[in-house]
């Protein structure tokens, strides 16, 4: 199965939040090939970011600061494929209201136009008036409960 990971499921893994347990078990599944996993450009970018300020909150510099970076990046791009949004798609997101956060739009339209299977997100009620017809939207303990086997 094709899914594709919200940028809040690598931050819940991180932080070690309320849904790791799941999204480790999701990891694992994926690292294991029983899924693939896709993310967007713009989640690429916005981790390295929020990597970093996480890292320099730790007070850590550069030199070592940007190879941490580097390193927690290399895993991102191991575990996951970054698939591009076109400029239609782009301009659907902007446009379509029925998203109150157009971020979130930008990561759906992506979603769909890379055939994804499953949009995983920590915040699936941002993702309350997707058509689930086109794609599921479920959270990390929900996709773990329906699709992996613990």
């Amino acid at each position: 199965m094709k899914l594709f990971l919200d940028t809040n499921v690598f931050v819940e893994f991180i932080e070690h939040r309320k849904q790791y347990e799941s999204v480790s078990l999701i990891i694992d599944a994926i690292l294991e090939e029983q899924h693939t996993a896709c993310i967007s450009t713009g989640s690429l970018y916005t981790l390295a970011y929020l990597f970093e300020r996480g890292l320099k909150q730790q007070d850590i510099h550069k030199p070592e600061l940007t190879l941490r970076i580097r390193h927690l990046m290399a895993e991102v791009l191991n575990l996951s494929t970054v698939v591009p949004l076109a400029h239609a798609n782009a301009e659907l997101a902007v446009y379509d209201e029925s998203f109150a956060d157009i971020e979130d739009c930008f990561q759906y339209r992506c979603a769909l136009e890379n055939r994804c299977h499953v949009l995983i997100t920590i915040n699936d009620n941002d993702f309350k008036n997707a058509d689930q017809s086109q794609i599921e939207i479920l959270t990390p303990s929900t996709f773990v409960e329906k699709y992996i086997n613990v």
